[in-house]
């Protein structure tokens, strides 16, 4: 059975812990059908496409786009923040599954 996207999440989150790296997650895709909080969000600096994972090695900051396996689909607002990030000194992947993740950070350390 192919994992969710919040499982494969949860492993590196985990292996982030295991290593001491510090890392933070952003919830910018919090789901609402309240108008309300859909204004709030916004004027919070709520925007779409942030990768999923942001982490430090060395003082540098790192992030990782994380999708499933297989199937999963990198939205514009996505490709469109890991280019802003790479254009600006943020090293930042589209990782297919937690191992690719773990590679990702384990190639940084």
């Amino acid at each position: 059975m192919l994992p969710t996207e919040d499982e494969e999440q949860s492993v590196v989150v985990n292996y982030l812990r295991l290593r001491g790296i510090p890392h933070f997650h952003v919830p910018n895709s919090t789901f609402t059908k309240s108008w309300s909080q859909k204004r709030k969000n916004k004027m919070m600096g709520v925007v779409p496409g942030v990768p999923d994972l942001f982490f430090f090695v060395g003082g540098k900051p790192y992030a990782i786009e994380l999708k499933r396996r297989k199937m999963g689909v990198v939205s514009s607002y996505q490709k469109e923040w890991l280019e802003t990030l790479n254009n600006n000194g943020v090293r930042a992947i589209v990782a297919r599954g937690a191992d690719e993740a773990i590679e990702f950070v384990e190639s940084v350390l």
